[in-house]
């Protein structure tokens, strides 16, 4: 039976002569998942914190930062000299620290050496409910473990864990476009915080990290100016008699056209939040603030409006999203048509 080099810990076999580990302190032993489990390290050093504070302390090096070779320690070199980090635009970096806080919080202690295949399969099926986020989780930790190997010197680390772990995001679904029914919902709604949010997005068409980031000074009265954080595209959007109407009647009180309870802007994941908590109290669950960037482009579409004249207000870079509002739209307009000659048809009959 192999000999475990950390100090409390010992490999008992159990009656099968399975090995069992254990955190043994004071004639007390407590189990310890298998070395090789992404969550090794983490138990023990959370035992060792409970049952010896003072070795703790010397293990962590008194303060001086999380050890080297473990997760925490690899994700601090990889926003400190990842060139692929350095790239990300601010949504992207926001995104990825959702997916960074959710494994450091449960694996940071661990060394990013023992992460396995097993394991990282189970981290993926413990977010299962939320497949694409799994999908991230365990692209992240192939991204970690690239950069671990190719940057940190790290040459015994082994076969990354995550490259055959299969996604289970199957295929990208839209953002369904709000019905009528809902939008009439929030255009009652006495909260002034949800129905100036619902305005600019029904009526620019913008994202939501492009909403949150409007300020006074980009609208003249007539029209909208925006920088999109997502591709960097600057867009101009003539501003809707409606969102006109809305903004003049309940006014700009603040720097930005959205702002928080705490009186600064808002946060896009905030944003989101609110927006769709609020939909399903509504008793329309699975809507979010994208549907209405979808629902204005359909109008435009609807409208008459050319593909060139939807990237213009929308942003899109390729005529592809633009090209389907119309197509869609094209397809209402013959159904119509088809159905009035069917109509017309079976007249006298």
């Amino acid at each position: 039976m192999g000999k475990i080099e950390l100090k409390y810990c010992c490999v008992i076999p159990d009656r099968y002569g399975k090995a069992r580990y254990y955190f043994r302190f004071r004639k007390k032993y407590y189990p310890l998942p298998a070395p090789t489990s992404p969550t090794f390290m983490e138990e023990y050093n959370a035992l060792l914190a409970e049952h010896a504070p003072r070795a703790s302390i010397m293990r962590q090096g008194e303060g001086n930062g999380p050890l080297e070779g473990t997760l925490d320690w690899v994700v601090d070199k990889y926003k400190a000299e990842s060139a692929q980090w350095a790239k990300l635009k601010p949504t992207s970096r926001e995104i990825y620290n959702r997916r960074l806080d959710y494994l450091q919080s449960r694996y940071g202690r661990a060394d990013l050496a023992t992460f396995t295949e097993k394991g990282v399969r189970r981290i993926r099926n413990n977010l299962k409910d939320r497949p694409s986020v799994a999908d991230a989780t365990v692209d992240m930790i192939g991204r970690l473990r690239l950069f671990a190997k190719e940057h940190l010197g790290i040459e015994d680390i082994g076969p990354n864990p995550a490259a055959e772990v299969a996604t289970i995001h199957k295929e990208h679904e839209s953002a369904p476009v709000w019905p009528e029914d809902l939008c009439a919902k929030f255009e009652a709604i006495e909260n002034p915080r949800l129905r100036r949010a619902y305005y600019p997005l029904r009526y620019t068409g913008q994202r939501r990290s492009d909403v949150v980031m409007m300020e006074r000074k980009h609208f003249d009265g007539t029209a909208i100016e925006v920088v999109q954080e997502k591709t960097g595209t600057y867009v101009w959007i003539p501003c809707h008699r409606i969102l006109r109407a809305h903004l003049s009647a309940d006014g700009i009180d603040g720097r930005y056209l959205l702002t928080s309870s705490r009186g600064d802007r808002f946060r896009a994941t905030s944003l989101t939040t609110m927006i769709c908590n609020q939909c399903a109290d509504f008793g329309f669950p699975g809507y979010s603030p994208h549907g209405l960037r979808h629902l204005a482009g359909a109008a435009l579409a609807e409208a008459g409006a050319t593909i060139d004249q939807i990237m213009s207000i929308l942003g899109h870079l390729t005529d592809d999203e633009a090209r389907g509002y119309v197509q869609q739209a094209r397809r209402k307009i013959m159904a119509a048509d088809g159905m009035r000659l069917w109509e017309a048809s079976q007249n006298g009959r």
